[in-house]
């Protein structure tokens, strides 16, 4: 795989991750609300769902489109049903502060909703079983062209994110203020709640 492709697909990659969809409307609300570190494990978690279509479908793009034909709706249920709850839960907090939180049942609920965004997102489907063909052939991969693939979707990705995660903080700077927490907890749980449901309808 050649340099040039390599730069190809990095700029579809980009192109297709900075279009708005569920993951960067999530990493935003997390970010604004939550800070940088959990928008970061929501973040790696999408980056890994992003990562899994990539090595399935340089494995076998015509079964897995079988099979994801055949098991979408259901984990498009339990997925968009995840992350409804998670913005129901946000929704009715009424924190007084933004919160910086490390806790290992906090980190484990971010990667998993970042997981849930990345793997249940048809955009995502769309793109790496409609155009990852055009990149490369899929008839004769090597294990080093598979690790330059992963790798440099995965680093695009969670770039782009990571844009995400800044704006969050630069909106975070201007709305610290405790008289309209409740208001900030209000919107990132309908975000989060639109979220799902934008996964559970598209």
């Amino acid at each position: 795989m050649d340099l040039l492709t390599l730069l190809s697909l990095t700029f579809a990659t980009f192109v297709y991750a900075i279009s708005p969809g569920p993951g960067l409307f999530a990493v935003l609300a997390i970010s604004t609300r939550y800070g940088p570190i959990p928008a970061m494990w929501l973040s790696i978690g999408h980056t890994v769902g992003d990562i899994i279509y990539v090595a399935l479908a340089m494995l076998a793009l015509n079964v897995i489109a079988g099979l994801i034909s055949d098991s979408m709706l259901y984990v498009k249920i339990l997925g968009s049903s995840y992350l409804i709850y998670i913005g129901y839960q946000q929704y009715r907090s009424r924190g007084i502060s933004f919160e910086q939180t490390s806790k290992k049942s906090s980190t484990l609920k971010l990667l998993v909703a970042g997981l849930i965004v990345g793997v249940t997102n048809p955009k995502t489907i769309i793109f790496y079983l409609s155009f990852l063909p055009i990149f490369i052939d899929l008839n004769n991969l090597t294990v080093a062209t598979e690790i330059k693939v992963v790798t440099v979707i995965g680093i695009t990705v969670f770039f782009v994110l990571t844009l995400a995660n800044i704006l969050g903080l630069r909106l975070r700077k201007h709305i610290e203020n405790p008289a309209i927490i409740k208001r900030v907890n209000e919107v990132t749980g309908i975000t989060m709640i639109l979220v799902g449901c934008f996964v559970g309808l598209y």
